[in-house]
């Protein structure tokens, strides 16, 4: 189980980076991200991830 956890942290740090980038460009066009919903975007890249490792655990077990 070791294995394909590095990859998948791997994975979610470029998701976070893509949520960052777009907000980013959202900001400097004419309707920006609120703060509610980038937060919302970044909690759902957790919640995907945490899906993920869970299942990972459930298919060692």
């Amino acid at each position: 189980m070791t294995a394909p956890t590095p990859r998948l942290a791997d994975q979610e740090m470029a998701a976070l980076i893509k949520v960052e980038t777009e907000f980013k460009r959202r900001s400097l066009g004419l309707k920006p991200w609120t703060t509610r919903e980038y937060l919302d975007a970044i909690e759902a890249v957790h919640v995907r991830f945490n899906r993920f490792r869970q299942f990972q655990v459930k298919a060692v077990a």
